[in-house]
């Protein structure tokens, strides 16, 4: 830290302390910008045995630092993370707990760095609807609502500056506290969180609930919560296989006329079609290459008023004969230009998610503990496709990346009240008790998963509760996001960003009935949430899960 630092902490400390719990709720942002150490060195899992799970330790509280006169803060709720889930986690605790509700989020990343993980510093605009029918009017979804109305959403398209925008007056609207430049240190006694420190300050948070929303679980890692890496749940071989790693760029100076005038021009070449098609035989199994192919001819399809998807793989054939490319992700190469699909966000100004990166768990949990960073493949392949872009317009193509990386998948949580499984999820979830909802979305392996060996999944149509992201052995923490407690490949549709949203709102009001009754998280269940959600929003819930599996047998599934 800088000379200037000590000064800041007490100048911060002094302020927070002259701020009344009371009052805190009306503040629209308080941020520590004097913090800057982020941790590097997350937990990572001990390889050398292939054992299933993998335990950070759990701090002890008999190693507690010593800072000179520690300052408490306490709140009822704290929210650690600033995905859209964690947002909406921390409006349904306040809307729920009322206007003397003390409810904080606390987010790692600076106070000038975008609110929204996903759907802003990765990128991630086009939106993966659920597909259950009449979800706009069920309690759990109206959080999800709010958002799309207030970032302005056309149809299926977010912009990464509209949704900060939205995400800010959300919180600002609700009376949320945010604290910014924090990364934070749990301290667990008794089977509880019994406060968190910001790291590098004497500051120490106080809360009755604790809501983990980042990306990879990082609190609850912390804390000493158990978690399975890659695949292992659903075969301990697949412990380092994972799903594709994406970045996904901005590509400003092509409107969606002139980037498909790009793809006629393969479409209508007969001979590169050819060497295409012949190409993507080579390089894949039949069954493989059969799928690839599917719809070959087809072009763009415009699939909402700001959406687009590509139904063919020539426009990325072309891009793979010219890179030299395998179309193989076991093979030579570790990037597969995959169908897009493709967002209008600007005049022209498009959002490409395709673009695949094949990584092992151990590679993506580096570049988790790197901040999500862009690897030197990336930064390289998009050059080359700025490049190529260029080359086949005629225009001034830039290819514009996001400030984060998109990661499907890394690691779930184990330990948890109730994990939510592959196997109930194609049977169609959970039962009424144990609900708080439905959801809807295919199993979505992208880049492929090697020695899975599951070849088809119907569409599943599944309830879903929060058991899955309360933690057991840590009474007042939850999980919320594509870490929570997900077995085999249930994990595989259960991190869509929807379903996290979903389970967010859902947890928030978990947390603020928790703390009104004086019992612990992890006793609240999901059928008084249920209840809750109802009366809180006017809408009625709908259980309408279905067991898809057909008669097939799908005992190899976990």
């Amino acid at each position: 830290m800088s000379s200037n630092s000590p000064k800041k902490l007490i100048l911060i400390t002094a302020l927070l302390s002259l701020i009344p719990l009371s009052t805190a709720q009306y503040l629209p942002q308080v941020s520590n910008n004097f913090i800057s150490t982020f941790w590097h060195k997350l937990t990572t899992a001990n390889t050398s045995n292939n054992s299933l799970t993998t335990a950070a330790p759990s701090p002890s509280v008999s190693k507690l630092p010593k800072p000179p006169l520690a300052t408490y803060k306490n709140f009822d709720i704290v929210i650690y993370g600033d995905e859209l889930q964690g947002i909406c986690a921390a409006i349904s605790a306040k809307k729920t707990l009322g206007k003397t509700g003390k409810v904080v989020l606390i987010r790692s990343n600076s106070e000038n760095v975008a609110l929204g993980g996903l759907l802003t510093r990765s990128g991630l605009a086009y939106l993966d609807y659920d597909k259950t029918p009449d979800w706009q009017y069920r309690p759990y979804s109206q959080c999800f609502l709010n958002f799309l109305k207030k970032a302005k959403v056309v149809e299926a398209c977010v912009a990464p500056d509209k949704a900060t925008k939205a995400m800010k007056e959300m919180l600002e609207a609700a009376g949320i506290v945010v604290i910014s430049n924090a990364s934070l240190t749990p301290y667990v006694e008794n089977r509880k969180i019994k406060f968190v420190q910001i790291d590098d300050t004497n500051i120490r948070v106080k809360a009755a609930a604790f809501i983990d929303t980042t990306q990879d679980a990082e609190l609850a890692r912390k804390a000493g919560v158990p978690y399975y890496l890659g695949f292992a749940s659903q075969n301990p071989q697949l412990w380092d296989e994972t799903i594709a790693t994406s970045i996904v760029p901005t590509v400003t100076g092509l409107s969606i006329y002139e980037f498909k005038k790009i793809e006629s021009k393969i479409l209508f070449n007969r001979q590169k079609m050819a060497k295409i098609k012949t190409k993507i035989q080579a390089d894949q199994a039949p069954i493989d290459a059969k799928f690839t192919l599917k719809k070959f001819r087809l072009p763009i399809i415009k699939t909402y008023k700001d959406g687009y998807i590509n139904r063919s793989i020539a426009l990325a054939g072309a891009y793979h004969i010219h890179r030299k490319h395998s179309f193989n992700l076991d093979l030579s190469s570790v990037f597969l230009f995959d169908k897009l699909n493709i967002c209008r966000v600007g005049q022209r100004e498009l959002s490409l998610n395709g673009f695949l990166f094949k990584y092992n768990s151990q590679k993506v949990r580096e570049i988790e503990n790197n901040n999500f960073q862009p690897t030197q493949d990336m930064i390289t392949e998009m050059q080359e496709l700025e490049a190529w872009l260029r080359k086949m317009s005629g225009k001034d193509v830039k290819v514009i990346l996001p400030s984060e990386v998109y990661i499907r998948h890394s690691l779930n949580i184990t330990d948890v009240v109730d994990p939510l499984t592959g196997k109930e999820i194609l049977q169609g979830g959970t039962s009424a008790e144990n609900s708080i909802g439905t959801f809807s979305y295919e199993f979505d392996f992208r880049g492929g998963v090697k020695g899975l060996g599951i070849n088809y999944l119907p569409l599943p149509r599944y309830n879903f509760g929060i058991e899955s992201a309360l933690a057991k052995n840590v009474n007042n923490l939850a999980v919320v996001g594509r870490s929570s407690g997900y077995i085999g490949i249930a994990v595989a549709v259960a991190r869509i960003q929807t379903m996290s949203i979903y389970q967010g709102q859902a947890i928030g009001v978990a947390a603020a009935m928790a703390n009104q009754k004086g019992i612990p998280l992890n006793q609240i269940t999901s059928a008084e949430v249920r209840e809750k959600l109802e009366q809180l929003t006017g809408k009625k819930t709908k259980l309408r899960g279905e067991n898809r599996t057909g008669g097939r047998d799908y005992s190899h599934v976990k």
